[in-house]
């Protein structure tokens, strides 16, 4: 059951894949897209680098979904026209109840 304040809108992007030089490597010109409703981005954490300048910016971000949400490692999320990358695992958390469980995952953007 999701909570009342889960009201966002995101699109994730996986990419498919292709072989360079042997390795399996992402295919960002031939991604999927899809939308995950009933989810929450909230900012975690941002970081600026400088030298007399900023150098580069790093924002986090904590995506929440219904448990069933389609997100993996390796994706971009969309969210208010803003792209960010999954930073690490995706957890699927089941809730004792039932009432809450969910889909997790820290998002980052860097520029710079």
């Amino acid at each position: 059951m999701p909570l009342s304040f889960m009201r966002d809108v995101v699109t994730v992007v996986r990419p498919a894949s292709k072989t360079v030089r042997g390795s399996t490597v992402p295919d960002w010109e031939n991604a999927t897209r899809h939308q995950v409703s009933r989810c929450q981005v909230v900012a975690a954490s941002t970081q600026q680098d400088r030298d007399g300048r900023v150098v580069n910016v790093s924002d986090s971000r904590t995506f929440r979904a219904c448990y069933d949400a389609d997100v993996e490692p390796g994706d971009r999320i969309v969210h208010e026209g803003v792209t960010y990358e999954v930073d690490g695992e995706v957890f699927h958390s089941k809730s004792p109840t039932g009432r809450v469980s969910t889909t997790r995952c820290s998002l980052r953007r860097w520029e710079g």
